[in-house]
Formats: C-alpha cells, structure tokens, sequence
C-alpha cells in the first residue's frame, strides 16, 4: 500500500505571507484558489500580495459555500488543464471540497485552515453532501498544510476547542479499535496506533495549555496534523475515530441544534473514556479544565436527552465498526450513568 503524506508543512505565524514562495518552490507556478465564505475579505489581500511577490499565477478561483457532490463535480471539470495543484483557506467546508476534487483531478492539493476545530485538513478523507445526506469519501491526502499559527490563535475560541475535543479522542478510539481486534479480529496497525497516542500525548503532556500561547497552538496544530497521518498510514479511520465519533455523527442526526463536531466528539470521549475504564482519563479532564473547554461547556452543553438517543443508535452509524458501543449491556451501563450522576450536568442539560 502508499502511503502519502504532507511533504510540506509549515506551522508559524504569518506562514501565510510565504505561500507564494511555498508554491514557488514546489514548483506550482499556476494554482486554483478556493475561498470559504468570508476568507477572501478577511486574508485576500495577503495571499494574493503573498502569490503575486513569487510570480504564482491563480488560473481558478471560487469561493465556496456548500459542499455538495454535484458542486464538486461542476468544479472539477472547470479547472483549467495548466492547474498545477489546489490551494483551499478556510474551513473544514472548503478543504473538503478542494481534496476531493484533487482525488478526481489527480492533482496536489495544498490546506489552508483558518482554525483547528479536527483533523479533516490533514487527513485523506473529505465530509460531503449527496443528496442530502452526508457522506465521508476516500479524498487526496494533503501535499502541503500551512498553518499560520497567529491567524489560528486570533480565531473563536470555540473552534480550537472543537479541535481539542476532536484530538482527545484518539485514546478512545484505540481502545475501540484493539477492542475489535480482540473480539472481532480485526487487525490493528501498530504504527498507526503510536502516531496516533503520540499526537495526542505531545499536547498532554505540555506544561502550557493556553490558547493564548503560541507554541501550544502549534502544538495543538501538530498533533492533529499527526492523527491525519495515522489514518493514512492505517488505510481508515480507525487511529482517529472510534465509539465517541460514532456518537457524535449520531447526534448529528438526532439534534434539532447540533454543534461543532469536535466538541460532540469531547463530550462523546468523556463519556466512553468512563465506559473504558481508561487509565488517561484524568490527564483528559485536567487538560479541558485547564484549556477551558469545561467553561465552555458550562454555558453551550449539548441536549442530554438527544444525547442518550445518539447513543443507542451510534453502533448503526457505520456498519461492521464494532467498538464498546456494540454491546447493547455498554450502551445502556453509559446511559445509566449520564442519567444518574450529576457530573454530566457540565456537559449535557
């Protein structure tokens, strides 16, 4: 199997002041450039300052605003034949969008995310609509992710704590996958397991954990660089996503007001890292008290009864994905305790 991973990758601040001498080097003379909504008002002017300084030409440019599969398909078959590789500044959204077309048009694709709220800018699937409903497709793995770490750090708080929620449940979802191989045979990629534990270690780990910090954004920024790589190296998901994404993708169905994704996937990890009995636990509630991701939660929790219903229904999301979820004794010793215990009023109302 190949494996592909980002060949170049800048985590700093102002990084996004160098693209066109990234692209220059790399040998990207003539680029389609996409926008998510609002990102060519807010950082334009520096990226084509940026792309005009290293004579890089923007052969393609579209701002997008919905990630449908017909609209990525219409896109691609617009792309100019001297497109010599993709660059997508903005969200999840927009990265999605333009992997996805770099899977069809087999052409690089460089990320530009403008916040960190998961892994999806460094991984080598992409979140699409078809008709109507969401769909996660095997996308092209990054050549290139920039991350400029003061654009980052001034975006909402909300979002690096999505990202932090998303990063967290690493532990959990190796668990769920060393689970499976226990109980349902399925084999498990050591590599792929330790890249993704170190991910979530390094930040851990760190003494600082202020989003205020520079280095720890870079840190963060890093770490889910790296979960984006396990699943690579892994050929699924499986490093990255476990019981808690499961839930969270559930709640997304069910919830009349679903939130970011990583912080479903937080509150989600809570929850099956208690089910697991897992010995990192601890190190997981200090480092959301510390972050201040509880804070955030106290006055933003999610619906506790819609909560519950995406936990019986998660082991449907995906089939043949077997975790600690697929015991119905599991699922119903989890709603047990977020009805009884009043820890969980933090999280859920």
């Amino acid at each position: 199997m190949e494996i592909q991973i980002p060949t170049l990758l800048r985590m700093k601040p102002n990084a996004l002041d160098k693209l066109g001498k990234y692209l220059h080097k790399a040998e990207f003379e003539t680029i389609a450039l996409f926008y998510g909504q609002g990102m060519e008002e807010l950082l334009g002017e520096r990226i084509n300052a940026s792309l005009c300084g290293s004579a890089i030409s923007v052969v393609h440019q579209e701002i997008i605003g919905n990630n449908e599969l017909e609209q990525v398909f219409k896109s691609t078959f617009q792309l100019p034949r001297k497109t010599k590789a993709l660059v997508a500044v903005g969200g999840g959204m927009v990265i999605d969008y333009a992997k996805y077309i770099a899977f069809l048009a087999k052409i690089p694709v460089i990320s530009i995310p403008t916040s960190i709220s998961n892994d999806g800018f460094a991984s080598p699937q992409a979140s699409l609509y078809y008709e109507g409903k969401r769909k996660s497709l095997k996308a092209k793995m990054p050549y290139g992710v920039i991350l400029d770490t003061a654009v980052i750090k001034e975006s909402p708080l909300r979002f690096s704590y999505s990202g932090i929620g998303d990063l967290i449940s690493k532990y959990s979802a190796v668990f769920d996958w060393k689970l499976a191989y226990h109980e349902a045979g399925e084999p498990v990629n050591d590599f792929a397991v330790m890249i993704s534990l170190q991910s979530v270690e390094n930040l851990v780990n760190y003494p600082n954990k202020s989003l205020h910090d520079l280095e720890f954004i870079r840190l963060l920024c890093g770490a889910l660089v790296m979960s984006g790589v396990a699943m690579e190296v892994s050929g699924s998901s499986r490093p990255a996503s476990g019981s808690e994404h499961l839930i969270s993708h559930a709640y997304d169905k069910v919830s009349s007001k679903p939130t970011l994704h990583g912080i479903q996937v937080g509150v989600a990890t809570l929850a099956v890292t208690w089910l697991q009995n897992h010995p990192k636990r601890p190190l997981l509630l200090e480092l959301l008290e510390i972050t201040g991701f509880n804070q955030f939660m106290k006055t933003n929790r999610l619906n506790k009864k819609e909560f519950i219903e995406a936990i019986e229904i998660a082991p449907s999301v995906k089939e043949d994905y077997h975790t600690i979820l697929s015991a119905p004794k599991n699922r119903k010793k989890l709603v047990d305790e977020l009805e009884s215990n009043s820890f969980w009023n933090s999280y859920l109302e």
